[in-house]
Protein backbone atom coordinates (compact mmCIF):
# COMPACT_ATOMS: atom_id res chain seq x y z
CA UNK A 1 0.00 0.00 0.00
CA UNK A 2 1.44 3.40 -0.94
CA UNK A 3 2.54 5.74 1.82
CA UNK A 4 -0.05 8.37 0.79
CA UNK A 5 -2.89 5.92 1.24
CA UNK A 6 -1.63 4.92 4.69
CA UNK A 7 -1.45 8.59 5.76
CA UNK A 8 -4.94 9.24 4.36
CA UNK A 9 -6.43 6.27 6.21
CA UNK A 10 -4.63 7.22 9.43
CA UNK A 11 -6.02 10.77 9.27
CA UNK A 12 -9.53 9.45 8.52
CA UNK A 13 -9.32 7.00 11.43
CA UNK A 14 -8.08 9.76 13.74
CA UNK A 15 -11.04 11.97 12.72
CA UNK A 16 -13.53 9.15 13.33
CA UNK A 17 -12.06 8.46 16.78
CA UNK A 18 -12.14 12.19 17.65
CA UNK A 19 -15.78 12.55 16.55
CA UNK A 20 -16.77 9.38 18.45
CA UNK A 21 -15.03 10.65 21.60
CA UNK A 22 -16.72 14.06 21.43
CA UNK A 23 -20.10 12.40 20.82
CA UNK A 24 -19.61 10.00 23.72
CA UNK A 25 -18.64 12.85 26.07
CA UNK A 26 -21.69 14.86 24.98
CA UNK A 27 -24.04 11.94 25.66
CA UNK A 28 -22.44 10.72 28.89
CA UNK A 29 -21.97 14.08 30.63
CA UNK A 30 -24.37 14.16 33.60
CA UNK A 31 -27.03 16.87 33.61
CA UNK A 32 -29.42 17.48 36.47
CA UNK A 33 -27.88 14.67 38.52
CA UNK A 34 -28.89 16.31 41.80
CA UNK A 35 -32.56 16.22 40.89
CA UNK A 36 -32.36 12.77 39.30
CA UNK A 37 -30.70 11.34 42.42
CA UNK A 38 -32.86 13.11 45.02
CA UNK A 39 -36.40 13.16 43.65
CA UNK A 40 -36.94 9.39 43.10
CA UNK A 41 -35.88 8.67 46.68
CA UNK A 42 -38.15 11.41 48.02
CA UNK A 43 -41.13 10.18 45.97
CA UNK A 44 -41.15 6.84 47.78
CA UNK A 45 -41.85 8.59 51.09
CA UNK A 46 -44.62 10.94 49.90
CA UNK A 47 -48.42 10.56 49.94
CA UNK A 48 -50.12 9.57 46.64
CA UNK A 49 -51.21 13.08 45.57
CA UNK A 50 -47.69 14.47 46.07
CA UNK A 51 -46.16 11.41 44.40
CA UNK A 52 -48.28 11.97 41.31
CA UNK A 53 -47.08 15.55 40.82
CA UNK A 54 -43.49 14.59 41.64
CA UNK A 55 -43.54 11.78 39.06
CA UNK A 56 -44.90 14.14 36.41
CA UNK A 57 -42.11 16.61 37.16
CA UNK A 58 -39.46 13.90 37.02
CA UNK A 59 -40.78 12.24 33.85
CA UNK A 60 -41.22 15.56 32.03
CA UNK A 61 -37.73 16.65 33.04
CA UNK A 62 -36.23 13.39 31.75
CA UNK A 63 -38.23 13.62 28.51
CA UNK A 64 -37.23 17.24 27.85
CA UNK A 65 -33.55 16.54 28.63
CA UNK A 66 -33.54 13.55 26.27
CA UNK A 67 -35.27 15.58 23.55
CA UNK A 68 -32.82 18.45 24.04
CA UNK A 69 -29.88 16.07 23.73
CA UNK A 70 -31.27 14.41 20.59
CA UNK A 71 -32.13 17.69 18.86
CA UNK A 72 -28.73 19.07 19.86
CA UNK A 73 -27.09 16.06 18.27
CA UNK A 74 -29.16 16.50 15.10
CA UNK A 75 -28.57 20.25 14.88
CA UNK A 76 -24.87 20.40 15.71
CA UNK A 77 -24.20 17.13 13.88
CA UNK A 78 -25.66 18.60 10.68
CA UNK A 79 -23.82 21.88 11.23
CA UNK A 80 -20.39 20.38 11.89
CA UNK A 81 -20.72 17.57 9.35
CA UNK A 82 -21.73 20.16 6.77
CA UNK A 83 -18.63 22.20 7.54
CA UNK A 84 -16.44 19.09 7.30
CA UNK A 85 -18.00 18.12 3.96
CA UNK A 86 -17.51 21.64 2.56
CA UNK A 87 -13.87 21.68 3.67
CA UNK A 88 -13.24 18.19 2.29
CA UNK A 89 -14.82 19.14 -1.04
CA UNK A 90 -12.18 21.80 -1.58
CA UNK A 91 -9.43 19.62 -0.19
CA UNK A 92 -10.24 16.65 -2.44
CA UNK A 93 -10.21 18.80 -5.57
CA UNK A 94 -7.09 20.77 -4.72
CA UNK A 95 -4.66 18.27 -3.21
CA UNK A 96 -2.80 16.25 -5.82
CA UNK A 97 -1.44 13.48 -3.59
CA UNK A 98 -4.85 12.27 -2.34
CA UNK A 99 -6.39 11.17 -5.62
CA UNK A 100 -4.79 10.96 -9.04
CA UNK A 101 -8.02 10.40 -11.02
CA UNK A 102 -9.37 13.84 -12.00
CA UNK A 103 -12.87 12.54 -12.75
CA UNK A 104 -13.13 10.89 -9.33
CA UNK A 105 -11.79 14.02 -7.62
CA UNK A 106 -14.40 16.22 -9.31
CA UNK A 107 -17.23 13.80 -8.59
CA UNK A 108 -16.23 13.38 -4.96
CA UNK A 109 -15.82 17.15 -4.53
CA UNK A 110 -19.25 17.80 -6.06
CA UNK A 111 -20.85 15.10 -3.90
CA UNK A 112 -19.31 16.54 -0.71
CA UNK A 113 -20.41 20.08 -1.63
CA UNK A 114 -23.95 18.83 -2.35
CA UNK A 115 -24.04 16.91 0.96
CA UNK A 116 -22.88 20.01 2.82
CA UNK A 117 -25.67 22.13 1.28
CA UNK A 118 -28.29 19.45 1.99
CA UNK A 119 -27.29 19.14 5.65
CA UNK A 120 -27.55 22.89 6.23
CA UNK A 121 -30.90 23.00 4.42
CA UNK A 122 -32.23 20.03 6.40
CA UNK A 123 -31.13 21.55 9.70
CA UNK A 124 -32.63 24.95 8.87
CA UNK A 125 -35.94 23.89 7.35
CA UNK A 126 -36.37 21.15 9.96
CA UNK A 127 -36.09 23.73 12.75
CA UNK A 128 -33.53 21.61 14.61
CA UNK A 129 -32.11 24.61 16.46
CA UNK A 130 -35.57 25.78 17.56
CA UNK A 131 -36.51 22.30 18.79
CA UNK A 132 -33.24 21.92 20.68
CA UNK A 133 -33.64 25.35 22.28
CA UNK A 134 -37.31 24.81 23.26
CA UNK A 135 -36.60 21.43 24.87
CA UNK A 136 -33.49 22.64 26.66
CA UNK A 137 -35.34 25.61 28.13
CA UNK A 138 -38.32 23.42 29.11
CA UNK A 139 -35.94 21.00 30.86
CA UNK A 140 -34.32 23.89 32.76
CA UNK A 141 -37.72 25.18 33.85
CA UNK A 142 -38.84 21.71 34.89
CA UNK A 143 -35.61 21.22 36.83
CA UNK A 144 -36.28 24.48 38.66
CA UNK A 145 -39.79 23.27 39.57
CA UNK A 146 -38.29 19.95 40.69
CA UNK A 147 -35.96 21.66 43.13
CA UNK A 148 -38.85 23.77 44.43
CA UNK A 149 -40.91 20.58 44.84
CA UNK A 150 -38.20 19.00 47.00
CA UNK A 151 -38.71 21.74 49.64
CA UNK A 152 -40.83 21.01 52.70
CA UNK A 153 -43.81 23.21 51.69
CA UNK A 154 -44.80 21.15 48.63
CA UNK A 155 -48.24 19.98 49.80
CA UNK A 156 -49.70 23.49 49.97
CA UNK A 157 -48.43 24.24 46.46
CA UNK A 158 -49.55 21.16 44.48
CA UNK A 159 -52.03 23.16 42.41
CA UNK A 160 -49.37 25.76 41.65
CA UNK A 161 -46.92 23.04 40.58
CA UNK A 162 -49.57 21.51 38.32
CA UNK A 163 -50.26 24.88 36.68
CA UNK A 164 -46.55 25.50 36.12
CA UNK A 165 -46.07 22.05 34.57
CA UNK A 166 -48.94 22.72 32.16
CA UNK A 167 -47.56 26.16 31.27
CA UNK A 168 -44.08 24.79 30.56
CA UNK A 169 -45.47 22.03 28.36
CA UNK A 170 -47.61 24.50 26.42
CA UNK A 171 -44.77 27.03 26.01
CA UNK A 172 -42.44 24.29 24.78
CA UNK A 173 -44.91 23.14 22.14
CA UNK A 174 -45.78 26.71 21.17
CA UNK A 175 -42.11 27.54 20.67
CA UNK A 176 -41.56 24.47 18.49
CA UNK A 177 -44.67 25.03 16.36
CA UNK A 178 -44.40 28.79 15.97
CA UNK A 179 -40.73 28.76 15.07
CA UNK A 180 -40.54 32.41 16.06
CA UNK A 181 -37.60 33.56 18.07
CA UNK A 182 -39.45 35.30 20.87
CA UNK A 183 -36.99 34.04 23.42
CA UNK A 184 -37.22 35.56 26.88
CA UNK A 185 -34.16 37.27 28.30
CA UNK A 186 -32.57 36.32 31.63
CA UNK A 187 -34.72 38.73 33.68
CA UNK A 188 -37.92 37.38 32.14
CA UNK A 189 -36.83 33.81 32.89
CA UNK A 190 -36.18 34.69 36.51
CA UNK A 191 -39.61 36.33 36.82
CA UNK A 192 -41.18 33.03 35.81
CA UNK A 193 -39.42 31.15 38.61
CA UNK A 194 -41.64 29.39 41.15
CA UNK A 195 -42.23 31.41 44.29
CA UNK A 196 -40.22 30.18 47.27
Amino acid sequence: MPRRAVIGWAVALLLVVAVAFVGWKAVSTPRGAGLLDTLPVLLQELPKDEQRIGKIILENYQEYRLNARNWSLAYFGCLFFSAVCAALAGLVIKLEFLLKNDGLKKDLGAFLAMLSALLITLSTTGGFHQRWWANRLAAAKMERIGYAFVTADRNARLEEFSSQIQAISFERNEEIVSGESSRPKGDELRKGAPKQ
